[in-house]
């Protein structure tokens, strides 16, 4: 399979090759996440990172959520949810991708799972990685307000920022502002950033910013707040 195509911001050069990313994938995190290792307090859930390829640019699928959702309202996220029963936890990421995107689960290469990460709100996520081969003709349903997708490249040039809970590194959140789209944070952006890290050269470092908000998201930047 192909590479991505180099994506130049500045003097940095950025590429993805599919079969180690697969192979990496598979070596590093799949024996680990099939033991799971959580506490049953947590709840099992799964997302789907898609991935897409173009002629114009290499990126990520994401939504947003409805604002009429109990849970996470608003917020960008990838396609998931919560484990049922009988079914695996890729089963249940594929069945929220049917869901929430309306295509076929066949549109979608999984190459395998990534790192299990657990939320401050209980839930203990199993993201799956995956390159969209559709047409982008998305039927969302109720529960998504929109689609977007971001290029590789977009991460770069973002404002980048973050806050550290308590003061400490490992209790560190991280925001993306994407403007008019919205605010990129959470588990999502969290999954992103690693993603990133590991698989795509993202060398940037966020802002560091105090919280500004009482609540989640805990940080707005002022041009989020004014609008």
């Amino acid at each position: 399979m192909d590479f991505f195509p180099k994506i130049e911001k500045g003097n940095q050069n950025l590429k993805i090759d599919f079969e180690k990313l697969k192979q990496d994938l598979r070596t590093k995190y799949e024996p680990s996440n099939k033991n799971e290792g959580r506490d049953n307090t947590r709840l099992s859930s799964s997302v789907i990172m898609p991935l897409y390829h173009t002629e114009e640019s290499t990126g990520i699928i994401l939504t947003t959520r409805s604002k009429k959702l109990k849970s996470h309202p608003g917020q960008i996220s990838f396609p998931g949810g919560v484990q049922e029963a009988n079914e695996s936890i890729l089963q249940t990421g594929l069945r929220e991708w049917e869901e929430e995107m309306g295509v076929p689960s066949h549109h979608l290469d999984i190459l395998g799972s990534y790192e299990q990460i657990d939320t401050r709100t209980g839930f203990h996520i199993t993201p799956f990685i995956g390159i969209y081969k559709g047409d982008f003709q998305f039927n969302i349903n109720e529960e998504v307000e929109s689609w977007m997708n971001l290029s590789i490249q977009d991460f770069w040039l973002r404002d980048f920022y973050c806050v550290d809970f308590f003061g400490m590194k490992n209790q560190r959140v991280y925001y993306f502002d994407l403007g008019k789209k919205g605010l990129l944070w959470g588990a999502t952006c969290d999954i992103i950033v690693r993603f990133l890290r590991e698989f795509a050269e993202f060398t940037r470092e966020p802002k560091l910013v105090e919280p500004n908000l009482s609540a989640p998201p805990f940080f707005q930047p002022q041009t989020q707040l004014l609008n």
